[in-house]
């Protein structure tokens, strides 16, 4: 092997191990999906910044997820985590409703949607090893007040033409399959002028 051919190989493999890095380690899914035009910068997204409020203390909303009655197998820091995460998306899709309809904001709202299931996915996965009983418990788990909320403004966004299946790309979430496919035809219903002002 030449020593050009052998610079190449290093290059590649950098370039391929801070890819990994950046796709499977960090979860910056969203440099990775199909290009649409009605996606921003993730990167430049004012919504998150405009929730941080929600996500300082999360546990201590009264709407957050609650643990099940009785024995469970949940593992504290995954509980810890979907905590956070059920506040971060609650806040991006029902306290700041209209942040979806700005590119910038869309492409980090889409992003975040496919981690929270993923994290969801994840802990059925980890609960199914244990029996129907602790699917049972995961389940109620991610059944809680703000989740119920984020559920319901999954739908009306998909119902308005806020969020489509091209915003996803190839990465869709399962739950959100079949709303797609009955919402396949929807306008954008979202304000052409200052459609989105944060909310506190």
């Amino acid at each position: 092997m030449s020593f050009f051919s052998r610079g190449l190989f290093v290059v590649a493999g950098i370039i391929a191990g801070s890819t990994a890095i950046n796709y499977f380690v960090l979860g910056n899914t969203a440099d990775y999906g199909l290009p649409s035009s009605r996606l921003g910068s993730w990167r430049e997204a004012k919504v998150r910044p405009a929730c941080f409020f929600a996500t300082e203390s999360p546990e201590n909303d009264p709407a957050r997820p609650q643990l099940p009655y009785g024995q469970h197998r949940i593992a504290p820091q995954d509980y810890r985590r979907m905590v956070e995460m059920t506040a971060a998306l609650h806040c991006y899709l029902v306290t700041q409703r209209n942040a979806v309809c700005e590119p910038n904001n869309r492409a980090y709202i889409v992003d975040y949607i496919g981690k929270y299931f993923d994290k969801m996915e994840g802990m059925l996965e980890a609960g199914a090893h244990y029996g129907k009983d602790e699917v049972q418990n995961v389940k109620m788990l991610w059944d809680g007040q703000n989740n119920r909320e984020i559920n319901a403004a999954l739908q009306e966004h998909v119902r308005s033409g806020h969020l489509t299946k091209s915003d996803f790309g190839w990465s869709s979430p399962a739950p959100m399959k079949a709303l797609f496919e009955e919402y396949s035809d929807v306008q954008d219903s979202c304000p052409k002028e200052t459609p989105w002002v944060a909310q506190r």
